[in-house]
């Protein structure tokens, strides 16, 4: 594709792709909102889950907040599959900063019932 748009525009590369720098993009108000939440995330050390529609911008906005952090800083963790669970998710965290995660606890279970132990 790129060596047909070449000897028509004498492009250096392809005009439009994924791999675009934040600064080269269109801002608009619901970008500009998004940007400020997740970088308000940032500051206050909080999680934040970004979620919207297929080309609504999600990813520009959140590498638009990950261009400005300082790497020495901040460790970024991208969940690929967060269908995962809360278990995985945690996991992947933990293997993120190259630790091993904890076995899962089990509660005791009470020796004349089949479920876990109730105090009162």
């Amino acid at each position: 594709m790129r060596s047909r748009l070449g000897r028509f525009r004498d492009f250096e590369r392809m005009p439009f792709g994924r791999n675009l720098a934040p600064g080269m993009l269109h801002r608009h108000d619901s970008h500009n909102q998004a940007v400020a939440r997740i970088s308000w995330c940032i500051a206050e050390r909080s999680i934040g889950v970004v979620t919207g529609e297929v080309g609504a911008g999600k990813t520009v906005s959140v590498r638009t907040c990950l261009d400005t952090l300082d790497p020495s800083k901040y460790t970024v963790i991208y969940i690929l599959n967060p269908m995962i669970g809360v278990r995985g998710i945690h996991e992947e965290i933990v293997n993120s900063f190259g630790q091993t995660p904890l076995p899962p606890r089990i509660p005791p279970r009470c020796p004349d019932r089949q479920g876990p132990a109730v105090r009162a």
